[in-house]
């Protein structure tokens, strides 16, 4: 089976620390597939990889059926395989319009240039306003973004990513942090962008997790220990050893 994402024995050392230590994984094209693990397990460290953050120490990374461990960031994103980060990455200064804005002119190789802004005014401009409203920011569209809470500065940056065009989409820590009903709001959020695309998330709410996932993979001292459906994880004997009880009640 040709796999949308797959990993195969990746490996990563910083000095004579293993980090990960031949890590495997396959995720299928449309599904949201969240990677979960203790403290210090790796996951960041394997969401680096994928995104090119990190160079691999050995073993292979493809998207798409391409080979792409070692790419640099751009590169990556430009074949359709974008990440959020534990820290909010969008653009402070600029309303939540112009965050938006610039995520479709990159995808659409504008480069921000005034005269291709002109030449595509009106579809520009709905492009942005469907995605506001994809993402409940439409009455936020002219304030600073800096300015919104915590959740809408997540909820902006998920709408970047959509801007940009990926089809897969890598979520790390996307709750962390927000108030029961900010998580319920950023869960359907992530529900709904997940129509026609691929998402990989790392999540420590586990009621999360299991809401949204179709697959889980557990990531323990830098191995996948088991990849499965929400249910059998959750009663794999191995899964509950490893990771303390977490799933239990």
């Amino acid at each position: 089976m040709n796999y949308h994402l797959e990993l195969k024995n990746v490996r990563k050392n910083f000095g004579p620390t293993s980090i990960i230590r031949g890590a495997n994984l396959n995720i299928k094209k449309g599904e949201i597939h969240s990677l979960i693990g203790p403290n210090g397990a790796g996951k960041s460290t394997l969401f680096n990889l994928i995104s090119g953050v990190y160079k691999t120490t050995s073993g292979s990374i493809k998207f798409n059926n391409q080979n792409i461990e070692n790419l640099p960031p751009y590169e990556i994103y430009r074949k359709g395989l974008s990440r959020s980060f534990q820290i909010t990455n969008i653009f402070p200064k600029l309303s939540v319009y112009e965050n938006i804005r610039c995520g479709l002119l990159w995808n659409m190789h504008h480069k921000y240039s005034i005269s291709k802004i002109l030449d595509n005014n009106l579809k520009l401009r709905e492009s942005i306003e469907k995605i506001l409203s994809q993402i409940s920011l439409t009455k936020y569209a002219k304030e600073a973004a800096g300015l919104l809470s915590y959740a809408d500065q997540r909820a902006l940056e998920i709408g970047i990513t959509i801007a940009g065009g990926a089809e897969t989409i890598l979520l790390d820590e996307p709750t962390a942090g927000m108030s029961k009903s900010e998580t319920e709001r950023a869960t359907k959020l992530i529900n709904d962008i997940s129509k026609n695309r691929t998402l990989l998330i790392v999540e420590h709410d586990m009621g999360v997790v299991f809401d949204l996932s179709d697959t889980i993979s557990v990531l323990v001292y830098g191995e996948i220990i088991c990849s499965d459906k929400p249910e059998n994880v959750k009663n794999n004997k191995i899964v509950k050893e490893a990771y303390l009880g977490a799933f239990e009640n």
